[in-house]
């Protein structure tokens, strides 16, 4: 594989700083940075043009044009980099098991990725703001609407008044309502559902917390007062959702976790209670 994707998922390692923000950016929304002017895209990924003339060179391109026609035809073959190996395969192969070994790889590639981005402050921080929320709401539409659903459930099931919301008239009402002790947290994996943007901007207005589970350098990524760096590259295709959501589980359940380690929670009242409840006609007293 020599596509510009897998050549940036290559060097992102040994990548500068400035560098690492404008392969984020073109992992996150290729048609962004296709439609834009090299001013537009260093505006969006905070660094200097020249800097996408270093980045373009890092990558053996040379110059800005260069490297849009590289996304242009790495995007217009319809494989995203972490599939092309897999849609090579030929009969053989499938019989011999090398899908399921590669789809494997793909999944603990992002897994290590996600890994190696979080933030431990913004983790402790957001770990920080659940805990002292009197109330939580979650946002997200889509496939971003299934992972939110998820969180609401692993944050009732730790005993906070935690509810999702995908229909966009209520998801307007309910950050509408936020106070300044409540977190609104806001899942797009592109960063820029308008659904949730707008659940974010008028969260941050009622002076709730705002966190963020999204790609850096995105609308969604500027509005959070708590950012959870997520960037997996997913084509929009047949494909979607198929790595992406292992990463954003994982980080889900990261948070379930050291928030289920808290020695202030009393997990054996809240088993008991939600056991309780899932029986019919029990009180819950």
């Amino acid at each position: 594989m020599n596509d510009i994707f897998s050549r940036i998922a290559t060097t992102y390692p040994s990548l500068k700083k400035a560098e690492k923000r404008i392969a984020d950016l073109i992992l996150s929304d290729a048609d962004f940075f296709l439609r834009s002017s090299i001013t537009q895209v260093a505006e969006a990924a905070e660094v200097s043009p020249s800097s996408l003339t270093r980045f373009s060179r890092a990558l053996a391109v040379e110059g800005f044009r260069e490297l849009k026609l590289s996304v242009a035809q790495a995007k217009s073959a319809q494989s995203p980099y972490y599939h092309q190996s897999v849609q090579a395969l030929d009969e053989a192969e499938l019989a011999e098991g090398r899908l399921e070994y590669l789809y494997l790889q793909q999944v603990v590639s992002a897994l290590n990725s996600t890994f190696s981005r979080l933030n431990a402050e913004a983790l402790v921080d957001v770990i920080g703001a659940i805990r002292s929320a009197r109330r939580i709401v979650i946002f997200g539409v889509a496939i971003s609407g299934l992972i939110a659903n998820e969180m609401a459930m692993r944050l009732m099931r730790l005993g906070f008044d935690a509810t999702y919301n995908a229909d966009p008239h209520f998801a307007r009402i309910s950050s509408s309502l936020l106070q300044p002790e409540d977190v609104a947290i806001c899942i797009s994996h592109t960063g820029r559902s308008q659904e949730v943007l707008d659940a974010a901007r008028m969260a941050r207005e009622q002076g709730a917390q705002v966190i963020c589970m999204t790609a850096p350098h995105t609308p969604l990524s500027r509005e959070a007062h708590h950012h959870l760096e997520i960037s997996v590259f997913e084509e929009i295709d047949i494909y979607t959702p198929s790595i992406s959501h292992f990463a954003y589980h994982y980080v889900i359940g990261l948070l379930a976790f050291h928030i289920g380690q808290s020695a202030a929670l009393d997990r054996e009242d809240l088993l008991q209670k939600i056991k309780a409840g899932l029986k019919p006609g029990q009180s819950l007293s």
